[in-house]
């Protein structure tokens, strides 16, 4: 087994956590992996991960290691990608992580065409609002909405989604009307735990003025489905990203309020690790998801 081999094992044992899943993701015995990585270690004369019961963690050199070993893997993955895209083809596995769901939404259509054009890809996704790790799990590429706190990441911004407030027709009826001269402070809401658990929502009025909408918070919640749902059966005002609630406005089940306010809104970003290189098959999804994803927003 050759050096870039030994390195593929090394972050793969890091992405994964340990060796057994290390060895369950590279479909080997866990001791094979545990025999790979003592070999390393002695050909280089180093430890590069501290080992205990419970837990491995890398060490200094580890860390250095890694960050080589991930661009060298980068390197001969682009070098052979080259090659092949030369023939007008791109081929391998992208790990891809998207909100749950975005993903159910609209990702579908786009994927499956993205898979027809590149027939040699396989797609490894995972549709989560949980926020992966790219580097530790492996991941190539994430899509992510809202306002990315600041990392290594590199990432790419394809288009905004504008915020809606809306309410059922029951819920309006019952602490109706809602206009611009209604004052909602004190009224129940539906609050998405990830942004926010204060309940206070802000929006610029059409003329340009900043208010805030003080809500009684009746449920918080990390899911934009359940969050509709809650909406749907009347249980409070919703304030999330249009493209949650499309069909229950479309079908009357959501009623949009006060659509001359603005009510914020949230960049949608493709982001990926900091590696030297993108691979092709990766560069080619990136494109392909901003062109599609752009056009729709």
């Amino acid at each position: 087994m050759g050096q870039v081999e030994d390195m593929e094992i090394f972050t793969e044992i890091v992405r994964a956590g340990g060796i057994t899943h290390a060895a369950e993701r590279l479909n080997i015995a866990p001791s094979a992996v545990s025999r790979r990585l003592k070999e390393i270690e002695a050909r280089l004369g180093v430890q590069l991960m501290n080992r205990t019961t419970r837990q491995m963690s890398l060490t200094e050199t580890g860390r250095t290691f890694l960050a080589h070993a991930e661009r060298i893997i980068a390197d001969v993955e682009e070098a052979n990608n080259d090659i092949t895209r030369a023939g007008g083809q791109v081929s391998g596995t992208i790990r891809f992580a998207a909100p749950l769901s975005f993903g159910l939404t609209y990702l579908g259509p786009i994927l499956a065409q993205f898979m027809g054009r590149n027939d040699g890809v396989v797609l490894d996704i995972d549709l989560s609002d949980r926020r992966v790790d790219l580097v530790q799990e492996g991941y190539d590429l994430a899509l992510r909405i809202g306002n990315l706190p600041d990392s290594s990441l590199r990432g790419r911004r394809v288009a905004r989604v504008a915020n809606v407030l809306a309410a059922s027709p029951d819920f309006v009826e019952r602490h109706g009307p809602l206009d611009s001269g209604t004052r909602f402070d004190g009224l129940p809401g539906i609050v998405y735990s990830q942004v926010s658990q204060t309940g206070t929502w802000l929006y610029d009025t059409a003329d340009g003025k900043e208010g805030r909408l003080r809500l009684k918070t009746v449920m918080m919640c990390n899911n934009g489905e359940m969050m509709r749902d809650a909406a749907i059966a009347g249980l409070g005002l919703i304030r999330v990203p249009s493209f949650i609630i499309r069909e229950p406005l479309d079908d009357g089940r959501l009623v949009p309020l006060m659509t001359d306010h603005d009510w914020g809104g949230a960049d949608i970003h493709l982001l990926w690790p900091p590696t030297r290189h993108l691979s092709a098959r990766t560069r080619a999804l990136i494109d392909h998801l901003a062109d599609e994803i752009g056009g729709m927003f």
